[in-house]
């Protein structure tokens, strides 16, 4: 008995074992095919489905001409070297939080010759500088300014400029191939680009842009359509900085309406238009926002307290917009709208500085205005804002600070 016990429970063992590696390997081979029920000892993981939408957003904001008079340069002038900074305390927090930061540089960066004022400029370009310096990447450079230097005062501007990696800049270039070397930049998954053009350079130059026309963008719709059509369709987002109308004139003029149609018919998104030196209104054409004039970023146009036409060369505005872009990868489709229109009243505060025994500047947003800069602030405020919505009244103009 005693030997077939133990033939039995070696037979058990045997047996044993056998159902043991069975199990193991019906076990292995369900893990390794994901064969079973679906409890929670043994899940099946779905992966879950792509949305098919994709959504995308970017945000601009944008501003008028730096016209630099001489008593501003001199105001940042300080044992040899220029710093704007102190005069940009509130634009530099005013633009921050946006993607996209745009203004127009009135006046040129000539290094070889001697620093001018009005009627025909020559600037530091510590001031494009210290505008990077805290956050504007999107420069225009066509302005009635652009040849006061001459052709070699245009060709060292654009030269700054084009060494400015991180800046998207439109309207000047110092050779014809840098004329032709389209930027384009991305903003969130937005890709978009900046074309930049002006009525003239008050006959200055004329040969000069015959013979050499990359130096300045003096506006034709030849140009115009030859530049769309090499852009289009690598952006999202096509933007055009227009220098044009007519100084100190508070409405568009039909001819500023009849180019803003063209464009708009010709696939621009957004326009962004300087030189009068005041605020014009803005509206949209079809699906192209456009804005007719910011008028002036900084100046030295002083008078804000006198006539009208003293008082619009201090009086410029920032103009702020979102971009959202909508992918469908499902339908294979890209849609893009622009809304959420806004503005700010700006203001350049002229004020004794007796820490450089001189005048000073500050640019300041409305926003953030006192009547010790502005007396008469608010008539200003309202004046201005009924400007600017004279053709849409659908924009969204900040208030003015409480008491």
């Amino acid at each position: 008995m005693a030997r077939i016990k133990r033939k039995v429970k070696r037979n058990l063992l045997l047996l044993v074992l056998i159902i043991v590696i069975i199990s193991a390997g019906l076990l292995g081979y369900k893990t390794f095919f994901n064969i079973g029920d679906n409890t929670p000892n043994n899940p099946i993981i779905d992966k879950p489905k792509e949305d098919p939408i994709k959504v995308y957003k970017a945000s601009l904001i944008a501003t008028g001409d730096g016209l630099l008079h001489s008593p501003i340069y001199n105001a940042a002038y300080n044992n040899g070297t220029y710093d704007f900074m102190k005069m940009l305390t509130y634009t530099k927090d005013k633009i921050k939080d946006y993607d996209i930061k745009y203004y127009n540089q009135e006046t040129v960066f000539d290094s070889t010759s001697a620093l001018q004022t009005y009627p025909r400029f020559n600037t530091p370009s510590a001031f494009g500088q210290n505008m990077i310096d805290i956050g504007f990447n999107m420069v225009s450079l066509a302005t009635n300014h652009s040849m006061d230097m001459g052709a070699n005062g245009a060709k060292v501007s654009a030269a700054w400029w084009e060494g400015q990696d991180k800046v998207l800049t439109h309207g000047m270039a110092s050779s014809s191939a840098n004329r032709e070397n389209y930027q384009i930049m991305e903003a969130n998954g937005i890709t978009y680009t900046m074309l930049s053009y002006t009525y003239g350079t008050n006959g200055l130059g004329t040969q000069a842009i015959k013979d050499e026309p990359y130096l300045v963008n003096v506006y034709n719709e030849e140009m115009v359509l030859k530049d769309i059509e090499a852009v289009r369709d690598k952006v999202d987002v096509l933007i055009v900085a227009m220098h044009w109308g007519n100084e100190y004139n508070l409405d568009a003029t039909e001819k500023q309406r009849s180019q803003a149609r063209f464009l708009a018919d010709h696939g621009v998104d957004i326009i962004l238009g300087t030189h009068s030196h005041c605020i014009e209104p803005w509206e949209w054409i079809d699906d192209t926002v456009v804005f007719y004039s910011f008028g002036n970023f900084i100046s030295n146009q002083m008078g804000a307290d006198e006539a009208i036409i003293r008082k619009v060369g201090v009086i410029g505005m920032f103009a702020t917009l979102d971009i959202t872009k909508t992918v469908d990868t499902e339908n294979n489709t890209t849609t893009i709208k622009i809304d959420n229109i806004g503005a700010d009243l700006n203001f350049t505060y002229r004020f004794y500085n007796p820490d450089i025994k001189k005048n000073d500047y500050l640019v300041i947003p409305f926003s953030k205005m006192e009547s010790k800069y502005l007396n008469n602030y608010e008539s200003v405020y309202n004046e201005f804002s009924e400007v600017l919505k004279k053709y849409d009244s659908n924009i969204n103009i900040e208030p003015l600070p409480t008491t």
